[in-house]
């Protein structure tokens, strides 16, 4: 068995090497030991965090989109209806008319249904009415049909003055009102899971 000699018998120079070599050794050891599995870790908790940080701005952008979405869904909540059956939805749109008249304080004097026309995309409620008004009623009821959220479409439109009453007009409309139909899904399309809905 190889005997070492102790520190204390060493020359000067000597113990001055050892002292050394047993530094560097120390150093090494804690190198592999701590240093570097504490380095290692440290840049895997980087990473982590690159990582987390990455995903959590990922999650912003989202919300930030879906509360944008929302909001544009609540501002045009108005303009969305169910679909109903034809006869349905014309009482409506009648109804919707009337008190268009009332609010603008014109005279109805007549206002019926038309034939209901459907194509691909959609179904078309068409509707006509004549009515005794003044310029300024005749301005307001058609910007009240105009901002309906039953998006009506003024196809025709007529007026004369009244001889019996020359500050009044006889006038007439034909309006539109369209219901988007919803297409069938094509295989393979991916299903939103929500529930039909139309703009009037």
């Amino acid at each position: 068995m190889i005997s070492l000699p102790k520190l204390a018998q060493l020359q000067p120079r000597e113990r001055l090497l050892a002292v050394g070599c047993g530094v560097v050794l120390l150093v090494v050891m804690l190198d592999q030991v701590v240093i570097r599995p504490w380095t290692k870790h440290a840049k895997t908790i980087r990473q982590e965090i690159a990582r987390m940080e990455e995903s959590l701005q990922v999650q912003q952008r989202l919300l930030a989109r879906r509360d944008r979405i929302l909001a544009e869904l609540e501002q045009y909540a108005r303009y969305r209806r169910p679909i109903i059956a034809d006869d349905q939805q014309m009482a409506a749109l009648l109804k919707e008319i009337e008190e268009f008249a009332t609010r603008s304080e014109v005279e109805l004097t007549e206002i019926k249904p038309l034939a209901v026309e459907s194509d691909a995309t959609a179904r078309r409620y068409p509707l006509e009415f004549r009515f005794r008004c003044t310029t300024e009623q005749w301005v307001e009821l058609v910007y009240q049909i105009e901002t309906s959220p039953s998006l009506f479409e003024i196809v025709r439109a007529g007026m004369s003055l009244d001889d019996e009453e020359p500050d009044r007009l006889d006038a007439y409309l034909r309006l539109v009102s369209a219901i988007p139909i919803e297409q069938p899904s094509s295989p393979g399309a991916g299903e939103t899971g929500d529930e039909a809905t139309a703009l009037p």
